[in-house]
């Protein structure tokens, strides 16, 4: 059976990665003591207290402290950036723009409110000042890899994949331990043809967060792409030791499909949209694994539930089916 005309679906399932967008809660921020009295005392523990209540994810609370610590001290600029973080958690970006922007205000070249004024910009969507919040956090410090990591992640989203791969190259280059920030270089070279690179900077991604199932995703995408089908199954299998994903499931079996394992791509696209019953590419990929297995009439199944899902994916469905049909008749 021949159907090498067919449609296949391959799904990156990743964008860049958004992971660990702020640096820590100021914690590790150098603060100034001073011996400034009772009140500046109190304000320290109730900072310190509020720090600890943010590590154990109780963000009411830290933003309690923090607030009651500014009313005693509201010059404190750590405390203003450590309350825009915890509005950040919190997922109140506009109050933690707020808050970045006056520690910001007492200190002009603090970059880590700078790169969280970026962060918070981004998350409400106004990327433009994201992008010149992130300059200002690199101008202050130029070699801010995180500042840099994140300014990748905005240029990305803006659509400026150049700039985007410039930003995270620079990234990995300041700080080569930077999983996230390898695997999204991963991400953007795959999606510009550049598989062998894109291998490399995943296969980095994946060696330094072994237990990131994203990364090994992407690296069995990349594999497969530049054609190295036993690596990406491998890389697949890996991912899905980790997690349960359809989108893997559903590479995996164009994986095997390609390879001519027809058995296996079968039960890995029955794994996807086991996974995910709305997922049309899988049962496209089913239906032509089937076909490809010697199974018309199965494959005829997955047309009829595609019909009710997709009615245009189903019609290049049905051209295979006749063209399969067509070719067994010639054959007799």
């Amino acid at each position: 059976m021949s159907n090498k005309g067919s449609r296949r679906f391959l799904k990156a399932g990743l964008a860049l990665a958004a992971v660990a967008w702020l640096a820590a809660a100021a914690g590790a921020q150098a603060r100034v003591q001073s011996d400034g009295g009772d009140a500046a005392r109190e304000a320290r523990r109730l900072h310190e207290s509020a720090l600890a209540y943010a590590d154990r994810g109780s963000y009411e609370e830290a933003a309690g402290a923090l607030k009651r610590a500014l009313r005693l001290d509201p010059g404190d600029a750590v405390a203003h950036n450590d309350l825009g973080f915890v509005y950040h958690s919190m997922g109140k970006y506009g109050e933690a723009a707020e808050s970045y922007r006056e520690a910001i205000r007492l200190r002009g070249d603090y970059a880590l409110a700078w790169n969280n004024l970026g962060m918070a910009y981004s998350a409400y969507g106004d990327f433009k000042s994201a992008v010149e919040s992130l300059r200002r956090a690199l101008k202050i410090k130029p070699d801010y890899a995180a500042a840099f990591y994140n300014l990748g992640t905005t240029l990305y989203k803006m659509g400026l994949s150049a700039d985007a791969s410039e930003a995270l190259g620079s990234a990995v280059k300041l700080d080569p331990g930077h999983a996230a920030a390898h695997l999204s270089l991963g991400v953007l070279q795959t999606e510009s043809g550049d598989y062998e690179r894109a291998v490399e900077s995943l296969k980095r991604a994946a060696s330094l967060a072994p237990a990131a199932s994203d990364a090994h995703k992407s690296l069995g995408l990349a594999y497969q792409k530049a054609g190295r089908l036993s690596d990406a199954v491998a890389a697949y299998r890996q991912a899905l030791s980790i997690k349960q994903d359809a989108e893997v499931y559903n590479n995996l079996g164009v994986a095997y499909d390609l390879l001519g394992n027809t058995r296996e791509a079968v039960e890995a696209c029955r794994r996807a949209v086991g996974l995910r019953p709305d997922y049309v590419e899988a049962y496209y990929n089913l239906a032509m694994a089937h076909l490809r297995a010697g199974e018309r009439e199965k494959a005829l199944g997955q047309y009829a539930r595609l019909k009710k899902l997709a009615p245009e994916l189903a019609g290049g469905l049905f051209a295979a089916l006749n063209r399969d049909r067509i070719l067994d008749a010639s054959r007799r």
